[in-house]
């Protein structure tokens, strides 16, 4: 594995990309990046920090830019005893989840992978606090990964979604079938 390890994706689904690395400082660690794509409001940009303790579980999240006409600037806190905060506002039904979902960005199914990779466990049924972009609002979603051999299978039933997710040796998704694809960025300096 790469140290800050970065990688670039296209959209499949509409035009767009995002530009994500994995950070690490020693005492926490998480991605940060940048999404850019035409949305059915409009053009969209928005940054994303996330981040985490040492064994990738979520502690908070900052995301910000505007969608459209909308200016989007969202803060999420997740306390040392589970408890999940946006905008100071606890939202009990997330109490004890680990992980954060931005429902714009692949990023944070990376995150879930890592956790699960660190603590050499193959498979798991999590809860995933979701940040919905029709809304903005953080709601729980039900996720389940396993690994295969080709990747790892994702399914989120709350939305009758599943795929096979291809993942780098870093833990990012390379092939998101239907929504996002690693573009080839070697050779460019």
């Amino acid at each position: 594995m790469a140290r800050n390890p970065q990688i670039l994706w296209r959209r499949l689904d509409r035009p767009g990309h995002d530009a994500c690395r994995i950070w690490e400082d020693g005492e926490r660690q998480g991605v940060e990046g940048m999404a850019v794509w035409l949305d059915e409001a409009g053009p969209a940009h928005l940054q994303y920090l996330v981040t985490c303790d040492m064994a990738w579980a979520t502690r908070s999240a900052r995301v910000q830019g505007r969608v459209g006409a909308r200016e989007v600037m969202i803060s999420v806190h997740r306390s040392d005893l589970g408890e999940w905060r946006i905008g100071g506002e606890e939202i009990p039904e997330l109490g004890g989840l680990q992980d954060i979902d931005l429902g714009f960005t692949p990023a944070t199914n990376t995150l879930t992978i890592r956790r699960l990779r660190s603590s050499g466990r193959n498979e798991a049924e999590v809860g995933a606090a979701w940040l919905n972009p029709a809304d903005w609002r953080l709601r729980l979603l039900p996720q389940s990964y396993r690994r295969t051999d080709a990747g790892w299978h994702y399914a989120a039933p709350r939305h009758g979604f599943e795929a096979v997710l291809a993942v780098d040796a870093d833990g990012f998704i390379t092939d998101y079938p239907g929504l996002w694809i690693k573009e080839d960025f070697d050779g460019y300096s």
